[in-house]
């Protein structure tokens, strides 16, 4: 599965053992907190991941909301003069709240939870949880750039190898 690319132009390729990682990372936010869904999606909305119940909840609308709010937002940052972008954007409803977090650079993490939910614990653990998430995909970044530089290594000696055979073919 490949995920997006945030605006970098790289795309990172989620294997299934990274997608268990996280999806075991979010159930672990998601039993401690006891929010109602927790989305994982990439900075141009795109659900990748969620945990708890979708009763009610178009994933991927809320995941392509989540990012536009999320981007809206970080205009607005730079427009009063914040020098770095907000990490965290809370919106506060009468039943349910919705708390969105960015996860590294790329992706981000939608956790949806009732008022009677203390804003504080949802942060404490979400905050454990974005930790986790950016150790995860950085590890998963570092292998995916050395195999890329592999790759990109083999490539290059495999065609040397095949345009000096057609060299060797026509004695020039």
């Amino acid at each position: 599965m490949e995920m997006g690319s945030g605006g970098n132009g790289h795309q990172m390729i989620l294997t299934g053992e990274m997608y268990k990682t996280i999806t075991d990372i979010l159930s672990e936010l998601l039993i401690k907190t006891r929010a109602r869904i927790i989305v994982f999606a990439d900075i141009d909305g795109h659900a990748i991941t969620q945990k708890g119940s979708t009763t009610g909840f178009n994933v991927n609308a809320l995941a392509a909301l989540a990012a536009g709010n999320y981007s809206a937002t970080n205009e607005i940052s730079r427009i009063i003069g914040e020098h770095r972008q907000f990490k965290f954007i809370f919106h506060e409803g009468t039943e349910t709240n919705m708390y969105t977090c960015s996860v590294g650079d790329n992706f981000l993490l939608v956790v949806v939870f009732d008022v009677s939910i203390a804003l504080g614990m949802i942060r404490i653990f979400t905050a454990r949880t974005i930790r986790s998430l950016e150790e995860l995909l950085e590890k998963h970044e570092k292998i995916d750039d050395k195999t890329s530089e592999f790759l990109d290594i083999e490539f290059s000696t495999l065609l040397n190898q095949e345009f000096d055979k057609t060299l060797d073919k026509y004695d020039f």
